[in-house]
């Protein structure tokens, strides 16, 4: 992988950890009884197969942040609803999955007025919060811990592997239920399709879909968010789009597209690797070829966004 766009400090402090890990390889990070130690990544014990198929570790939280970083490159603005004179004067928000928080924390600090919820079913180590910003743990399976109406500006971004088919059915209509009247929802996904694809990149992208099918992870729910939000019945002023995001090529998007994708390549490693009894260094060779295929064939994928009124 070619030198990160993250911080120095903070490719350090990555290479301390893994140092470390080298050191001490059967050393879990988290407390065993709540946690899968696989590969040298973390899994949250869960009995929903979608829930465990990414970890939760220091690298994880790297990757959600070149993804947040990807969409701030790639879109140029942090939200698309019409709300910012709300959000200046001070309004509710929340955002759910927000996992570290990189999106939340940056719009606590530039709109001081509002205040900023983020849920999840785990909340990772942070630190430097603005005090509009907190966050709160729940079984989002069982809906939101929320009264009706309770919030101004509803978000979620980037949960398409983290949720089955299941969580969707629960998570949308509830998302427009606390959800203001005459108030947003907005959400955010990369799409599961990659477009110009090689060969190599083309076989891991089979074995992902397969992976994910068995676990009922919906890898083009991106394409769908319309119709999700639509079958509420509750929503109107609805709109839709897309931005193409070159994969490796094209620029600054393409270099942290590229890296997203590479991230991407490790935090799903473990699980494709025994699913697909596939040994560790097969899958590297064929991952480290797909990335250079990108740049190659200049692959690129859109990264769909929804936002709609609520009734």
């Amino acid at each position: 992988m070619p030198p990160s766009i993250l911080s120095k400090s903070s490719q350090q402090t990555k290479s301390n950890s893994s140092t470390k890990r080298e050191e001490l390889p059967n050393e879990p990070k988290f407390p065993i009884r709540k946690y899968d130690y696989m590969e040298g990544r973390n899994y949250r014990r869960t009995m929903k197969q979608s829930a465990q198929f990414l970890p939760c570790d220091d690298e994880e939280i790297e990757r959600l942040q070149v993804n947040h970083l990807l969409y701030k490159s790639l879109f140029g603005v942090p939200f698309f609803a019409p709300i910012e004179e709300q959000l200046k004067s001070g309004i509710r928000v929340l955002d759910i999955s927000s996992g570290p928080g990189w999106w939340i924390k940056d719009m606590a600090e530039t709109y001081p007025n509002s205040h900023f919820t983020g849920i999840d079913e785990l909340i990772y180590p942070m630190s430097s919060l603005p005090i509009n910003c907190h966050f709160r743990i729940s079984d989002l399976s069982k809906g939101l811990p929320f009264e009706d109406n309770t919030f101004d500006f509803v978000t979620q971004h980037g949960v398409m592997l983290k949720y089955g088919q299941e969580d969707w059915d629960i998570l949308i209509p509830e998302i427009a239920r606390v959800t203001k009247s005459n108030g947003y929802i907005e959400l955010v996904e990369a799409g599961g399709v990659v477009q110009d694809i090689g060969p190599n990149m083309s076989i891991w992208m089979m074995r992902l879909t397969v992976s994910l099918q068995t676990r009922t992870i919906n890898l083009k729910v991106a394409s769908q968010l319309q119709s999700l939000l639509e079958k509420t019945d509750q929503v109107q002023k609805l709109e839709a789009s897309h931005r193409s995001a070159p994969i490796g090529w094209y620029g600054r998007s393409g270099d942290i597209m590229l890296e997203c994708i590479e991230r991407l390549f490790d935090s799903v490693r473990p699980k494709l690797c025994e699913d697909w009894s596939m040994s560790l260094q097969k899958y590297d060779k064929v991952v480290q070829a797909a990335a250079s295929e990108c740049r190659d064939f200049r692959s690129w994928i859109n990264i769909h966004y929804v936002y709609a009124q609520k009734k």
